[in-house]
């Protein structure tokens, strides 16, 4: 509840009296603050905003926290970063509906719930073939959602806000008693790291997993990879408290990439082998070598981990203290993840902010004619509807332990600083 004398709605649901638009259900002119970046040329500020009715299947949910996610650095950090209309930062968050617009099924007024970054409409094209992560209902609808003195704002994910207006696609409704800081790690990242190894990737019961990056996404995987059964589970990072705790949400080993920065071309390689010769990569693969591997004929054979997770992206700024990884465009990176995966092995990316013009060159042999699977997605291959309530049992039960992940909290109007603290790396994630 939100204060002040109330009234009973349908259902038991009570309402506040002194807040006509909730009564209502339209939520017209309803004021809010939000963190709106609304030109080009300035910073995100926190301003007043006024919220438009309700219609077709909206839901309007008071946020309680929302993660603030590296992807968005640019847009809030960087003067300049283009911008085609006024937006409420954010990638998805954790609150109570007020309120539903007339054609919503799958919630209800005073219900918990998840607004994630991807929808999950069920109908289009991708969410048939299993792919909800990559659903298209996003792409199809963006209709602004409150107004600026005048100016139209946008928000779909918006949850840097005290409330959020977004597309019922968007929510799952939650049935839980764990945290909403908690559970905002979910809309993006920890959905995004969790997905990595427990859908996409097809971590067995004792396979050897390697992770690049140990942020909230790589921490996120790691402990994925840990439910699913993996003996050997590897992270590669470049700062230390991360590869600390790394080991203990569930790795067995961590490595400094910085420890390795030769990487030089192999003259006259072969078409179908590697190109390079790579310090880290000849390490990894020494240690997921395995006693038998030099005889074929009994098991062996392997030349790489069964499954390679790639969780860096490039860097948007490079932090204020902590170090950087030897290539802080990324690409790099998804090169050894490439050389690195066994002939049959998963290689399984998720990241972004690379620049415009790079490419990952791989020999033609092998695109066209090898083995080794490629997953790519920033959502991990996570159907939110059917993975929200799958991860929260699994924080229920302590089997994934994202409140070590979910560093610090801030309040609203320390939105700027808490995005700060991300882009420095400082902790592994912050909360709004």
């Amino acid at each position: 509840a939100v204060g002040g004398s109330a009234a009973l709605l349908a259902d038991g649901v009570v309402a506040q009296t002194q807040a006509p638009a909730v009564l209502t259900n339209t939520q017209a002119g309803r004021r809010f603050k939000a963190f709106v970046k609304y030109n080009s040329s300035d910073l995100p500020n926190v301003v007043d905003v006024t919220a438009r009715g309700l219609t077709g299947n909206l839901v309007l949910l008071r946020v309680e926290a929302a993660q603030t996610c590296y992807t968005s650095i640019d847009q809030v950090l960087i003067p300049g970063t283009p911008t085609t209309q006024a937006t409420i930062v954010g990638q998805g968050g954790v609150g109570i509906v007020e309120a539903v617009g007339p054609q919503v099924i799958s919630t209800r007024v005073c219900g918990r719930v998840i607004l994630n970054l991807h929808a999950a409409c069920g109908r289009c094209h991708n969410c048939l073939h299993m792919r909800s992560d990559k659903c298209r209902a996003g792409a199809a609808t963006n209709t602004p959602i409150a107004d600026l003195t005048g100016m139209p704002v946008f928000g779909r994910t918006g949850a840097m806000s005290e409330l959020a207006i977004t597309g019922e696609e968007y929510v799952t409704p939650l049935f839980t008693d764990v945290s909403s800081v908690e559970i905002s790690m979910l809309t993006c990242v920890s959905g995004c790291g969790l997905g990595m190894t427990m859908t996409n990737a097809p971590v067995e019961v004792a396979s050897d997993v390697v992770i690049f990056g140990a942020g909230p996404v790589g921490l996120s995987a790691v402990m994925g990879a840990k439910v699913k059964g993996a003996s050997r589970i590897i992270v590669v990072e470049p700062i230390s408290y991360r590869r600390e705790l790394a080991q203990k949400l569930g790795a067995t080993d961590v490595v400094d990439p910085n420890q390795f920065k030769d990487r030089a071309p192999i003259p006259n390689a072969p078409a179908n082998g590697d190109r390079f010769r790579d310090g880290l990569v000849e390490r990894l693969r020494e240690m997921t070598r395995r006693k038998y591997d030099d005889r074929v004929w009994s098991g062996g054979g392997r030349n790489g981990p069964d499954h390679v997770i790639e969780a860096v992206g490039g860097d948007k700024l490079k932090p204020r203290r902590l170090p950087q990884g030897p290539d802080p465009t990324g690409v790099t990176v998804l090169n050894q993840c490439w050389e690195l995966g066994s002939s049959i092995g998963s290689i399984v990316t998720c990241s972004v902010g690379h620049p415009s013009d790079a490419f990952v060159r791989l020999p033609a042999s092998q695109w066209a004619d090898g083995a080794k699977h490629h997953w790519p997605g920033t959502g991990g291959g996570t159907n939110d509807r059917r993975d929200s309530q799958r991860y929260c049992r699994l924080m229920e039960t302590g089997q994934v332990n994202i409140k070590a992940i979910a560093s610090r909290t801030y309040p609203l109007a320390e939105t700027r600083e808490a995005y700060q603290v991300c882009a420095d790396s400082e902790v592994v994630a912050t909360i709004v």
